[in-house]
């Protein structure tokens, strides 16, 4: 699978954007869609990968898989939750730290986010959740959907894609219960399984029409950033439906791999690699974020919480995430 650097420039936009979001920024009200990209970017890249292992060795070695997921998602998580665990008490006193930790570290903050609010200080941790329960369930169904051919899978997916959306509507619809739709990971499965859809897409649009779906993509995903409230029914029926189908054109151009300005921008190397940190600026930001913007203005509490998660972030990356990434290579790459 080719490597692109625009789609790690993507990743540290939609960081970035969900970062600020969190220190409360006025003019970015809507930057909670940040997750939403990240649900169609690992939607499409594990897919991929996982098609291809399939198609090539005619089988998905689960064990490898899933442990190579652990290695890669779990230590920088412990790693945050070792020091949340440490300052909290002091930081955040109403919390039932032992909970939250508990809580975030199997990866159950989606429906106890959504059925009883908690836990409060780790809520980001939500997300990952949400992606963890797809990584569990997605060898299998990809095994599934490599019998059907690349074709056929594509189409499935799409149905899916489109049931998903019109569950989380429905469940929206029905209940008014904001927290209970939003969090959940039966109700946030649209991204992920679109992303999944395009992997399986053998057609990419030529540069011409590249150009015009980015154009639309970002010009969608740029109009809900200053104003789109995330607490809104809007946000969990038609707003999501578009902010879906945005990053998704987003993705499917940037993974053609024609030359633009919005790729062009987004291969920026400084950019690029705080792409390769994002996953640990998203650990790191969010209690940072919350420790501060209750106490200070929005701007303040930004330019504090943007540099130290970028810290932070980089020292996990080259002490944590480095030496197990080189780990994984030389020992779990398939023979």
């Amino acid at each position: 699978m080719k490597y692109e650097p625009a789609l790690d420039g993507l990743r540290a936009v939609a960081v970035l954007v969900v970062l600020a979001f969190h220190c409360k920024l006025p003019f970015l009200k809507g930057g909670f869609i940040g997750v939403d990209v990240f649900f169609v970017l690992s939607g499409y890249l594990i897919t991929s990968l996982l098609t291809l292992e399939a198609e090539r060795e005619g089988r998905i070695a689960l064990g490898r898989f899933y442990w190579r997921r652990m290695l890669r998602l779990w230590p920088p998580l412990l790693l945050m939750l070792v020091a949340y665990s440490a300052l909290a008490p002091m930081v955040f006193p109403e919390a039932n730290t032992f909970v939250d930790v508990l809580i975030a570290g199997f990866y159950l903050s989606d429906y106890s986010r959504a059925f009883w609010r908690t836990p409060e200080y780790l809520s980001h941790t939500w997300s990952l959740a949400v992606e963890e329960h797809f990584y569990l369930i997605w060898p299998v169904v990809v095994l599934l959907l490599v019998r059907l051919g690349r074709a056929r899978a594509a189409k499935v997916l799409g149905v899916a894609f489109v049931v998903a959306t019109a569950w989380r509507m429905i469940d929206a619809i029905v209940w008014q219960d904001w927290y209970r739709t939003y969090y959940r990971f039966d109700t946030r499965g649209s991204g992920l399984l679109i992303g999944a859809a395009i992997a399986q897409l053998s057609w990419r649009p030529s540069k011409q029409q590249a150009d015009g779906i980015l154009l639309a993509s970002v010009a969608v995903l740029l109009g809900v950033l200053p104003a789109l409230y995330i607490k809104s029914m809007v946000t969990l029926t038609v707003v999501g439906l578009l902010v879906d189908l945005a990053a998704t054109g987003l993705v499917l151009c940037l993974a053609a791999g024609h030359k633009s300005v919005v790729s062009s921008l987004l291969e920026w190397p400084p950019l690029v690699r705080l792409g390769l940190w994002s996953y640990s600026i998203y650990l790191w930001h969010y209690p940072i974020s919350r420790a501060l913007r209750d106490q200070m203005d929005p701007v303040a509490t930004l330019l504090i919480t943007a540099p130290v998660s970028i810290a932070l972030a980089a020292l996990t990356f080259e002490l944590v995430e480095g030496p197990i990434k080189a780990y994984r290579q030389r020992a779990l790459s398939p023979a």
